[in-house]
């Protein structure tokens, strides 16, 4: 979505879309959009600097982390972002980094895009970890069987290969 700085009244101006099915799409394969996403705020425009206050709402679809079972979890996020023209960036680059500057985006004077900008903030909104329910079994490591819906009876003594070395130590006491 792109944000013209001419339709702005004034100052000021709010914004509001709602993106369809596919329109969004993510290079993270882990993260999939269930249905509408819905992104909404206003703009500020303050001499060479726009500030932006957003808020999203969307439902996605994540493979749980021990099973692969499909997860559907809401994301909501509010957000604030400062844009600066290029120009203005460059002149105001001071030597080390800080934390406000975490929030400043370069725009080239005229329009902001924003698909970049919700796409980070639903990834950012996903919990990291995901499982379909906290007893989740997961995945059986030698044939793949679901866990959570049959055991498999393969046998689950596992040894780490750097630790086998260990077995053949005895002790006599």
């Amino acid at each position: 979505m792109r944000i013209e700085l001419e339709s702005l009244a004034g100052s000021k101006g709010a914004f509001a879309h709602v993106y369809a099915p596919g329109e969004l799409e993510f290079k993270d394969d882990r993260v999939r959009l269930d249905g509408s996403q819905e992104v909404s705020g206003t703009l500020v425009l303050k001499g060479h600097r726009l500030l932006l206050h957003g808020r999203l709402t969307a439902r996605a679809e994540v493979d749980c982390d021990r099973c692969l079972q499909l997860v559907r979890v809401p994301v909501e996020a509010q957000f604030s972002l400062q844009y600066m023209t290029r120009k203005e960036y460059e002149s105001s680059q001071a030597v080390e980094l800080e934390e406000t500057d975490m929030t400043v985006s370069v725009f080239d004077g005229e329009a902001i895009e924003i698909d970049e900008l919700v796409r980070e903030q639903v990834l950012l909104a996903v919990p990291e970890r995901i499982l379909c329910r906290e007893d989740c079994k997961g995945l059986c490591p030698t044939c793949g069987a679901d866990r959570n819906l049959k055991p498999c009876g393969c046998e689950s003594v596992e040894t780490d290969p750097r630790w086998a070395a260990l077995n053949d130590l005895r002790f006599e006491v």
